[in-house]
């Protein structure tokens, strides 16, 4: 059993102290009354990663006992930019509600959460996680080989198949479908935004009809937001892609899978259409678009989903490539604070667009 206490809300790890750390990792049950942290220290991770957050690996010395030998400490941007999207998009608390209530239940590998804290009033938060390291980490710029798009997408299908049509999930208080507030008020106006960085930088990206799409996305992504929110609903990752995916083929969960911020409900292959758009090279995704989305479905089927075929799933597909275009374009809108930001968004967005004209995607714009 762990220990109800206030650890409040810190801007850094630097105002951390030994005690703070203790009540942390005892708030949860990963510290007993008679251990205590003695020392801590903290190094940055996630540079160019963690887009709307902000990561720290903390290595833990301890007394009268033993811990874990290092955390990962995951605090609020502080970037105005960055952190007023996470705010009008709720990722925060999203991503603490999923570690407290439903992280546990996924059969899809999570990190295990030390402490979870989040602030309605103020928005801010404290995630302590179990630290990966360990684990094998796949370089998104590089992208992933077919064969682990394929385990990747395996654990996903077991993921979405346990929560489809859960309607305990579908009623939860902090979970609500793509297409539901405040995600229709605050993705156009942050489309709007960012567009004057994507015409002026990027434009070059985005070529023949892509360009005339892409202005038009702030005018129709809600729509597709729709189409995407109609049954049969699961709980989506909603941020399915290398950098937050590890892997260990000989674990029992051979994909751990964190930042559940833009968790949410919708069609299941969003995630899928997301995951092959970002975190594949266009060749290979181009190669592998049809067995990759068998394979998916066939795991759906094994999960127990019934009633969902495949040429519904490849059209959900298709519609789910064109509508993650607002990632990448979006993007514009943040501070792309160093080489590594730039090139994973560039990355992005080209990704993004030659999946959409490979599947022919513009063909359901509207």
């Amino acid at each position: 059993m762990g220990e109800t206490v206030d650890l409040g809300f810190p801007a850094s790890p630097e105002a951390l102290t030994p005690e703070w750390w203790t009540a942390a990792l005892r708030s949860r049950g990963a510290l007993g009354s008679a251990t205590a942290v003695v020392a801590a220290e903290a190094e940055p991770i996630g540079v160019g990663v963690g887009i709307l957050s902000l990561l720290w690996r903390v290595a833990l010395r301890y007394e009268g006992g033993a811990g874990p030998a290092t955390v990962v400490l995951k605090l609020p941007h502080t970037v105005e930019g960055a952190r007023r999207t996470a705010d009008a998009f709720s990722f925060y608390g999203r991503e603490v509600h999923f570690y407290r209530e439903a992280a546990h239940r996924t059969p899809l590998g999570t990190a295990e959460v030390y402490a979870a804290e989040y602030d309605p009033a103020t928005k801010d938060f404290v995630l302590v996680l179990d630290d990966l390291g360990d684990r094998r980490q796949l370089d998104q710029l590089e992208g992933c080989s077919i064969d682990d798009a394929l385990v990747a997408v395996r654990e996903l299908a077991a993921h979405h198949a346990w929560w489809w049509q859960d309607q305990d999930i579908i009623d939860a208080d902090w979970t609500f479908r793509t297409a539901d507030p405040p995600n229709p008020q605050a993705l156009p106006p942050t489309l709007l935004e960012s567009w004057p960085v994507i015409e002026e930088r990027f434009a070059h990206l985005l070529p023949g009809p892509m360009l005339e799409a892409a202005r038009r996305m702030p005018d129709v992504c809600v729509d597709l937001l729709e189409r995407l929110s109609e049954p049969p609903l699961t709980l989506l990752h909603g941020d399915y892609r290398l950098d937050n995916l590890f892997f260990d083929p000989g674990a029992e969960d051979p994909v751990v899978a964190v930042d559940w911020q833009i968790c949410g409900l919708g069609r299941a292959p969003y995630d899928i259409a997301y995951f092959m758009s970002q975190s594949l090279t266009p060749e290979d995704r181009k190669a592998a678009d049809e067995q990759v989305l068998r394979t998916y479905h066939d795991a759906l089927r094994a999960g127990g989903v019934e009633d969902y075929s495949f040429e519904q799933c490849w059209e959900d597909y298709r519609l789910a490539i064109l509508f993650c275009s607002v990632y990448p374009l979006n993007a514009g809108a943040l501070d792309l604070v160093n080489e590594r930001a730039v090139a994973l968004f560039e990355a992005m967005l080209d990704r993004s667009v030659k999946a959409i004209l490979d599947l022919d995607a513009l063909d359901l714009l509207g």
